[in-house]
């Protein structure tokens, strides 16, 4: 009886252990946006009318990251490349907004040991963690880092792969007809005058790219003869190159803390060119540590958030702005620094002596100067 006993235990330890899943390094995670939704998944083809909002979420893209192993992922938030813990792929942002984790890939051939070796698996990390710290690419101009290396999360994804010799999704720019969608879309808002304005966007189910037209299409998108595109998360997610794995219940891959892209720092990251600068550090120290505690510096925030993605896409693609920028935000950055430092009212206390110094010492060369001139006169 015994022997059956031990017998039966061993034998389900070893079915549990044949059960038990673990996310290769390499594999791709997806989730979709708010309302479980994403573009692309349905037949209704439908862009926020502000580009400004579809940067912050109200797109519905979904999102797409690189698992690195060891419970770690590199992916391209708002904030730009960033690697960070598996569980902050989904966040509490995201699962509080209806949120759903889609699943994991990896290309078809990935259990094939000739073709992929561990040493080009280790490669594609590589080129990954290469890219941390690069600039999200807040406007749609490149997408895939061409050029400057400014990405967005499908195309960090897609280049990785490229990088190591693996076509995830094949280049192309459709614009209508087969293989994909195609879908008219009525725009009325501010961007419109509140008049209705028709426009057709798709969904490209073979190739990267998606044609949208916008009533603000000047400011976002890849342009490609004349019109512009977009290459969406759920595009790569169907291709047939990679395929389906298995949850790995020891990888948590939602309900982090950690930053989702919103309220980030843009400009200062646009102006010293990555989200690791320790200028950038600064500001998002004092950012976490003061604004985002306040109901006023969460309006702050929210207000920045508006407005700053422009700029910043702006400043992003010229060294001369860049340079403006970064003189600009000497005294911002200082004042942070102090603040964070020193603390709140240690630093108006410090700055007002500061200021009575700067203020005793131009009154006393001011007299100085006058007392010269009037001795000189009398001379």
């Amino acid at each position: 009886m015994r022997k059956s006993i031990i017998a039966l235990s061993i034998a389900f330890i070893f079915a549990a252990a044949a059960n038990t899943s673990a996310y290769e390094k390499g594999a791709i995670f997806y989730h979709s946006s708010k309302g479980d939704l994403i573009y692309g998944r349905t037949s209704i083809l439908e862009l926020p009318c502000s580009v400004i909002k579809a940067v912050f979420g109200e797109l519905k893209s979904g999102h797409a990251g690189l698992y690195i192993g060891e419970g770690k992922i590199i992916h391209a938030i708002r904030d730009g490349v960033i690697e960070t813990t598996s569980e902050n792929f989904m966040t509490k942002e995201d699962l509080d907004g209806g949120a759903k984790f889609m699943g994991a890939k990896v290309p078809a051939d990935y259990s094939d040991k000739a073709k992929w070796p561990d040493e080009r698996k280790d490669q594609m990390i590589l080129f990954a963690k290469e890219q941390v710290g690069k600039w999200y690419d807040l406007t749609f101009h490149k997408q895939t880092g061409a050029g400057s290396g400014d990405f967005t999360c499908v195309g960090l994804v897609e280049y990785v792969y490229e990088m190591v010799g693996y076509d995830i999704t094949p280049l192309g720019f459709y614009s209508g007809g087969a293989g994909g969608k195609t879908y008219t879309q009525t725009y009325n808002c501010l961007e419109t005058g509140f008049s209705d304005l028709e426009r057709v966007n798709t969904f490209a189910e073979t190739m990267q790219f998606s044609k949208f037209s916008h009533p603000l299409e000047f400011f976002a998108g890849l342009e490609y003869e004349g019109d512009k595109y977009m290459f969406f998360p759920y595009t790569q997610y169907i291709q047939a190159t990679t395929v389906p794995v298995a949850d790995d219940p020891a990888t948590p891959i939602s309900g982090g803390s950690g930053s989702g892209g919103g309220s980030g720092c843009f400009i200062a990251t646009a102006a010293y060119g990555s989200v690791l600068n320790p200028h950038v550090g600064v500001l998002r120290a004092f950012r976490d540590k003061y604004l985002r505690v306040t109901s006023g510096g969460r309006a702050f925030m929210r207000l920045y958030a508006e407005w700053s993605p422009p700029v910043a896409g702006f400043i992003a693609e010229s060294e001369g702005l860049k340079a403006v920028a970064r003189v600009l935000l000497v005294p911002v950055i200082a004042a942070a620094y102090l603040v964070s430092t020193a603390g709140l009212w240690q630093s108006f206390v410090i700055a007002g002596l500061a200021f009575a110094g700067f203020a005793g010492a131009a009154l006393y060369f001011r007299r100085r100067r006058g007392s010269v001139l009037q001795q000189a006169g009398r001379s």
